[in-house]
């Protein structure tokens, strides 16, 4: 971004020094080419300009003196008006023009402007029709629609050195016809300073100034520049950040004109690539999670029939075993009978295996009815405890119940299914002690918390997580021994997550507690 800076104000500071020189050097050469020039005709156009008044004024007047002394003072001018009287010899020589002859009387004016030689040559040279030819110091010039008059615009200075080197002398001589043997002249002069040495004070000025300005210019320069690149290096840094998905910034430029709308498109690009980003972030991550629950969703669909047939493998096994034992003849009555027994006690396992995962097909699919009705929490308990009751006195369980009267808005069938499991859970896992606790407690979150705990070993931590899997059993070995085909904590789970209901399993130092709570 520096280099660009660098580059964009030395830019900036070539071009703009460039239009001062070009201007300098520009307006130097102009003076020196056309400057002259155009002051001369300048001159010359107030010398035609003010004879258009000077014609009109009588010769005859009182005020005429007045009256061209006014246009003198305007135009800063001399005028002389002459009355030719006389002719010189055609063949006189021309050395001195002090010794020359006066061949005319002045009307107005007077010497010291132009002596009185110079002024008889120029009649002379009028007279003798000499002016306006390729050698002559003089050219002719129109004075409009006047065909009376004859005029003549000449270098004086040049051709006479008249005055001073550093001074410069042109006029105008009109010729008019009074009727008379001889004209009367007028003599219109003006006398400035050397154009020259005005040029040269100027160009000098003129250089003075644009050094004088360069330096202003690179202290505005440097101004201008920085509040015209720093917008553009903003651009640039956010325009970078955008390159690398970093949406947090937004340029800031308040100006009224083309980098401001640059700043503005700029951000609403930045904003509307934020949130289609975003979007397809966000649908990205939607579709790998899709992607990642089908896979899971496929994983544990084979893990299930896996599972599923293991689980029905071994009662098959049984079942087939003792049949074809049932066909052999040496058989008595009461192996028969054993051999029966043990047919149907694995067939009701197989029932009861197939219907639990029924039961837990409907439950994930949604297609169980949630009946939600207001009943007692002890109601539930005591209901549930009644089921067991054989059981617990054929064991030798010690049932402790702790439970106290609340209302709850839930599906009582539901909650007895998960409690049921619960206790059954604890009934299978619990130690020497034979000791089960079921309790009730309002929790933090102002719900009804129902627990089940069983003295006994604990569930390892590495495990914990998932005892709710369908067909999990943490010792295999004891899980078979009662009949168990890890489906009950999986239905417990899927229950209360349809039921929107917490629950969780503590391990504590003497036994295992589960539980549930019913808001």
């Amino acid at each position: 971004m520096q280099t660009m800076k660098s580059s964009i104000r030395s830019k900036l500071f070539l071009l703009v020094y460039g239009l001062i020189l070009a201007f300098i050097a520009g307006l130097i050469l102009l003076n020196n080419s056309f400057l002259e020039n155009y002051y001369v005709k300048n001159r010359e156009s107030s010398l035609i300009e003010a004879f258009s008044y000077v014609k009109d004024i009588d010769l005859n007047s009182g005020t005429m003196e007045y009256q061209l002394q006014s246009i003198e003072n305007e135009y800063s001018l001399n005028i002389q008006i002459l009355q030719q009287t006389d002719d010189l010899d055609p063949n006189y020589v021309w050395s001195n023009f002090d010794d020359v002859p006066d061949i005319f009387d002045r009307i107005y004016g007077d010497q010291f402007g132009i002596p009185n030689g110079i002024i008889s040559k120029i009649i002379y040279d009028f007279s003798q029709q000499l002016l306006g030819t390729g050698s002559s110091y003089a050219t002719e010039v129109s004075l409009g629609n006047d065909s009376e008059y004859t005029a003549y615009l000449m270098d004086i200075q040049s051709e006479f050195n008249h005055g001073s080197e550093n001074m410069q002398m042109i006029g105008l001589c009109v010729s008019v016809d009074n009727g008379g043997d001889y004209d009367v002249f007028y003599v219109l002069t003006i006398s400035f300073q050397s154009i020259t040495d005005s040029i040269k004070i100027f160009n000098t000025f003129t250089i003075l100034v644009g050094v004088i300005f360069m330096v202003l210019s690179f202290i505005a320069m440097y101004f201008i520049s920085y509040s015209f690149t720093n917008p553009i290096l903003q651009i640039t840094k956010i325009a970078e950040e955008i390159s690398n998905l970093d949406f947090s910034n937004r340029v800031d430029i308040h100006s009224d004109d083309e980098l401001g709308d640059l700043g503005d498109s700029i951000n609403r690009m930045s904003v509307q690539l934020e949130q289609n980003i975003n979007d397809l972030q966000r649908t990205n991550d939607k579709l790998a999670k899709e992607i990642l629950h089908k896979t899971d969703v496929d994983k544990m669909r084979r893990e299930f029939i896996a599972s599923a047939s293991h689980e029905l493998k071994t009662p098959l096994s049984l079942i087939m075993g003792y049949s074809e034992a049932l066909k052999l003849s040496d058989l008595d009555e009461e192996t028969k009978t054993e051999y029966l027994n043990i047919i149907t006690d694995e067939t009701n396992k197989m029932n009861k295996l197939v219907m639990d995962l029924l039961n837990l097909s409907q439950i994930e699919s949604g297609n169980v009815d949630v009946n939600m009705m207001d009943f007692n929490i002890r109601n539930l308990i005591e209901d549930t405890v009644n089921m067991f009751g054989l059981v617990l006195k054929e064991k030798g369980i010690q049932l402790k119940v702790e439970i106290e009267d609340a209302q709850v808005n839930s599906d009582f069938q539901q909650l007895q299914t998960v409690l049921t499991n619960f206790l059954n859970n604890a009934i299978h896992h619990v130690d020497e002690k034979k000791s089960i606790v079921i309790k009730t407690e309002t929790a933090e979150n102002k719900a009804i918390r129902v627990s089940v705990f069983n003295t006994g070993i604990n569930i390892p931590e590495d495990e914990i997580n998932n005892i709710w899997d369908s067909f999990y059993k943490v010792d295999k070995a004891r899980t078979r021994a009662y009949g168990g085909q890890g489906l009950g904590l999986s239905i417990c789970r899927t229950t209360l997550d349809l039921l929107g209901y917490n629950y969780k399993v503590i391990n504590h130092e003497d036994g295992v507690e589960f539980y549930f709570e019913v808001i």
